[in-house]
């Protein structure tokens, strides 16, 4: 009656485990109150919420289910207890009923208890299903009448356990590989008979062995060692958990064939799980054979010795004696501190002495103390580095050092700094809490889906207004439930395409019918989904941020009408004016080349008259030369205006053209002119280019014409042509330029008589000049045939320059123009 007086005082709340069913109306349950159930109910209940082990309890043929405060973590934060109380099992557990269910009639048909180590069984809890591991026996509960009445559930949750030794497992391999590579002979042996799990193959050479002893115990491998103390000591070592460090120890191995002695300094220490079994040995040997024999070098093995570890990847500091006097540590570890090399001899406690009041002294002497190692993870110190105190975490050991007589002498300090690590999650949680802060006060509509069904887990108040549906229609459901009609619009295959891949969808003005006053109606938006990722890289949902563009892009559409309309009838008009320009250009062409001919006749008649007049006075031959001079000045500007007429035709041949071969020809043909004046051209780099030949020959031949021709009388005439490529930068100032394409800024300049800056833009223009007819030959052509020229390359050309320093020409021209003809 003990018990069942304790059962009952359990479920009326009283006790310390009666936390787990204070307040609970058991009446209202499938079981009903207690005062109906039979006595082994009471009984087997009593006993689950007494045991502080995890205790879970299956009851009738509902299989009602109980359990202690012990197994209540094992529910999660997803608000299963108390309502688990008293609930059927399927309810409770559905994700893993297909599994459980199958134990639980097998337990209750045969009468026999069944267990499991460590059994991988998924769970739903904290929101999402996690692998978890469990080691559990489900045993039968009889009643009265020796009949199987239900099933008691006695657990733990080992998944730390199994993770842990995964993570062992995992380490022992990149151990494995460090130690392979290593000089220290080195040995791992398994399991109480030490059965030798790994020798490399310096370990082998000591032993006179090959790899065919992997797997033999390490008595049946070296039978020469089984009167030597080695075995003894290995077995006390496994049995123990004390490491044994042997120095310069006396061993008979049996080298090809024959029984040789030779000094080891060796170790042999316990390798523990994470729950501190010990399940083999780690054997680390260096022979001093040749030191003991000659002692003078002795001293050339210890620094070899210290080399191994100053030169190890990891950190490591050896401290001597009860007073922690630092007599070994490596660079690795010093950085950690923060020191510098003087910190070898000191004690710890004086390199340190921000740790005294942060237990890691009392941690090092109790090592000593026992001779027990300790070991923590991703543990707080709080260091001075730079004079300023830092927080870091380390995974951290204390692993005591023994002497030849089993002494412990020293405490060795290995760890790894997890700080990059500790402060990235850290991050993670704070971007975490700031995205949620972001979401909530954006002034967009933005939201968090999470899982591959889309849970709404935040949204703001402007996405609750976009969807059309109230915060608690929508929260904590999948978006398509809350919202069904979303459905069947295309937005299910964009999200599980982000959700799936991770890449970032993005567009806009999307059309979507969602429900507004009671009805649905058609709205367009600019949608961006963004793939929301774990701190190990997993997806575990989507951020989506939505903007209502719905105004915008009717009003965009009412446009685009009227752009329509108004294209077709500039298309018209365009229509017009080509055949008016091509008119124009026609006529110039006929007019330019119709008068040629009468131009030419009165050129050649004032000469027949005036050789036909013979000796004349001063002013017949006045007006004679008049004659002559205009009708060659007409003949120059026919010729210019029907030049210029011809660079309006379309579709001329775009070749690929080397500028500077181009200019070259140019100089060529100029070659009397420069000589006459003394002139110097320079050009290099010039680039190559699609352009059109003989317009490129045009362009060029002006340009050099003109600072020819506009020099200054008493200084020798100099032009320099260069090119550069433009900077996107640089095209971005020109608005007619395109982006996409790459542009040469072909510059030339001269050292001639220039002009007023006012007068750049002037000075392109058709017929235009800016000096007298008797100061220079010209009809004010040339410069506007340039400019024609580079338009049709679909380039630009501009002029900067005084009346002091010259004139500057620059033609901008792409490398290969658009639409160009081959």
């Amino acid at each position: 009656m003990d018990n069942l007086g304790k059962g009952y005082h359990f479920l009326n709340g009283g006790g310390e485990m009666g936390e787990l069913t204070r307040g609970y109306d058991w009446s209202k349950s499938i079981i009903g109150p207690p005062e109906n159930w039979p006595q082994c109910l009471h009984i087997t209940v009593s006993l689950l919420l007494s045991s502080k082990f995890p205790m879970f309890l299956w009851w009738g043929e509902d299989l009602i289910q109980f359990y202690n405060d012990a197994y209540r973590p094992s529910l999660g934060n997803d608000g299963k207890h108390p309502l688990a109380l008293g609930q059927k099992g399927n309810d409770c557990w559905p994700e893993i009923w297909d599994v459980i269910h199958p134990l639980i009639d097998q337990v209750r048909s045969t009468g026999e208890a069944i267990w499991f180590e460590d059994q991988l069984v998924p769970i739903f809890r904290n929101g999402k299903i996690e692998d978890v591991y469990w080691t559990f026996s489900y045993s039968p509960v009889r009643d009265e009448t020796d009949n199987v009445a239900g099933v008691l559930v006695v657990c733990t949750e080992t998944t730390g356990k199994v993770l842990a030794m995964q993570r062992l497992e995992e380490s022992e391999r990149r151990y494995r590989i460090l130690i392979e590579e290593g000089t220290t002979a080195t040995a791992l042996y398994i399991g109480p008979d030490i059965r030798i799990e790994y020798a490399n193959d310096t370990m082998l050479r000591y032993w006179g062995k090959d790899s065919s002893i992997i797997g033999m115990t390490f008595r049946q491998a070296l039978p020469e060692l089984e009167r030597q103390p080695f075995p003894t000591l290995l077995e006390a070592v496994f049995a123990t958990g004390t490491a044994y460090v042997g120095k310069e120890e006396k061993a008979y191995l049996e080298i090809n064939g024959k029984l040789q002695p030779g000094y080891y300094n060796y170790t042999y220490k316990a390798l523990r799980k994470d729950d501190g079994t010990i399940y083999g040995i780690y054997h680390a040997a260096i022979e001093v054979t040749e030191q003991v024999i000659a002692r003078e070098k002795a001293e050339e093995s210890e620094q070899q010795l210290r080399e191994v570890v100053e030169n190890a990847p990891f950190p490591i500091a050896v401290y001597t004696g009860r007073e922690m006097r630092v007599s070994l540590a490596n660079q690795s570890i010093m950085d950690i501190w923060g020191k510098g090399n003087d910190v070898v001899g000191k004690l710890f406690t004086d390199v340190l002495p921000e740790l005294g009041n942060q237990e890691v002294f009392d941690q090092i002497l109790q090592v000593y103390t026992t001779g027990q190692s300790f070991h923590t993870r991703s543990h707080r110190l709080d260091l001075i580095v730079n004079g300023k105190v830092q927080p870091y975490w380390f995974n951290y050991s204390f692993t005591p050092l023994f002497d030849s007589a089993g002494n412990v002498y020293g405490v060795m300090n290995t760890g790894v700094d997890n700080t990059d690590l500790i402060l990235a999650k850290l991050k993670v949680e704070e971007n975490e809490k700031n995205i949620r802060n972001t979401i909530l006060k954006a002034p967009v509509a933005m939201c968090i889906l999470r899982g591959p069904e889309y849970v709404v887990e935040i949204a703001n108040e402007r996405m609750i207004e976009v969807w059309g549906r109230t915060s608690e229609e929508l929260m904590n459901k999948p978006i398509f439930e809350g919202l069904p009609e979303a459905r069947d619009q295309g937005f299910e295959q964009l999200l599980h395409g982000v959700y799936t891949t991770g890449n970032t969808f993005s567009a806009q003005g999307i059309p979507i019918n969602l429900p507004r006053s009671g009805k649905l109606a058609p709205l367009f938006v600019n949608v961006v989904y963004e793939a929301f990722r774990e701190v190990e890289g997993t997806i575990s949902g989507i951020i989506a941020v939505v903007i209502d563009v719905t105004d915008q892009v009717l009003a965009r559409q009412k446009i685009e009408e009227v752009v329509a309309e108004r294209t077709k009838e500039l298309a018209e008009v365009n229509s017009t004016l080509k055949r008016s320009n091509e008119e124009l250009a026609q006529f110039a062409y006929i007019a330019s080349h119709d008068l040629q001919e009468p131009v030419r006749k009165v050129s050649t008649f004032a000469q027949m008259l005036e050789q036909s007049l013979g000796e004349m006075d001063e002013r017949p031959r006045k007006y004679l030369d008049k004659i002559s001079t205009a009708a060659s000045r007409m003949g120059i500007l026919i010729r210019d205006v029907l030049a210029y007429s011809q660079l309006s035709k379309e579709r001329e041949i775009y070749k690929h053209l080397d500028l500077q071969q181009t200019v070259q020809s140019i100089i060529d043909d100029f070659e009397l002119l420069i000589e006459q004046k003394q002139a110097t051209i320079e050009f290099n780099g010039l680039p190559q280019i699609k352009a059109i030949p003989l317009q490129m020959s045009q362009l060029f031949g002006n340009l050099i014409s003109n600072s020819l021709k506009f020099s200054r009388a008493d200084v020798k005439p100099h032009v320099n042509i260069k090119a550069r490529i433009l900077s996107p930068e640089e095209i971005s100032t020109h608005g007619t330029l395109s982006a996409e394409t790459t542009y040469y800024d072909i510059e030339i300049r001269d050292n001639g008589i220039g002009f007023k800056q006012e007068h750049a833009d002037q000075i392109f223009n058709i017929f235009q000049r800016l000096h007298g007819k008797s100061e220079y030959a010209g009809t004010g052509i040339g410069l506007a045939m340039c400019k024609k020229i580079a338009q049709n390359h679909h380039g630009i050309i501009y002029a900067t320059g005084s009346s002091e320093e010259g004139a500057v020409i620059n033609v901008i021209l792409p490398e290969a123009p658009p639409y160009a003809l081959s």
